[in-house]
C-alpha cells in the first residue's frame, strides 16, 4: 500500500525538525502519522528498535490500543508527518482493506523487533 501517495494531498500536515521527539513513550495519544518525509527512531525504554522511512505509519498503538503511547518516536533528520486521528483511522479500517493488513504487518514486525530486544 502506497501511503506516500494515499496521503499526498492532506492538509493535516506536521512539520518536525531533526532531534525533535515527535511521540514519547508513555503519553497520551489520540491520533498516528504517516511519515511523508524523512527518517525517524522508534524506541521503547531507551532502546532503539527500528528506523522508519517515507511511507511508514507512526504511533498506531495508541489508536488501538489504549491511548498511550507505547514508543517514543524521534525525528534524525527532518521530517513531515500527515496526521491521522482516531475517527480517520477508523475510516480506514473499515473500508480500505488493504490498509487494514498493512497496519496488522507492522504491528507484527514491530512486536517481533521488541521480542528479539528482550532477548538481548
Amino acid at each position: 500500500m502506497d501511503l506516500l501517495e494515499v496521503f499526498k494531498d492532506s492538509e493535516d500536515v506536521l512539520e518536525f525538525p531533526a532531534g525533535s521527539v515527535i511521540a514519547t513513550e508513555g503519553e497520551e495519544g489520540g491520533h498516528m502519522y504517516v511519515l511523508m518525509k524523512g527518517e525517524v527512531t522508534i524506541a521503547v525504554k531507551n532502546r532503539v528498535l527500528a528506523t522508519a522511512l517515507p511511507g511508514e505509519i507512526l504511533g498506531e498503538m495508541a489508536l488501538i490500543n489504549s491511548n498511550i503511547r507505547s514508543a517514543t518516536i524521534t525525528a534524525i533528520t527532518d521530517c513531515r508527518l500527515a496526521l491521522i486521528d482516531q475517527a480517520s483511522f477508523n475510516s480506514l479500517l473499515r473500508y480500505v482493506p488493504e490498509f487494514s493488513v498493512y497496519v496488522m504487518k507492522v504491528l507484527a514486525d514491530r512486536l517481533q523487533l521488541a521480542y528479539e530486544a528482550i532477548g538481548d
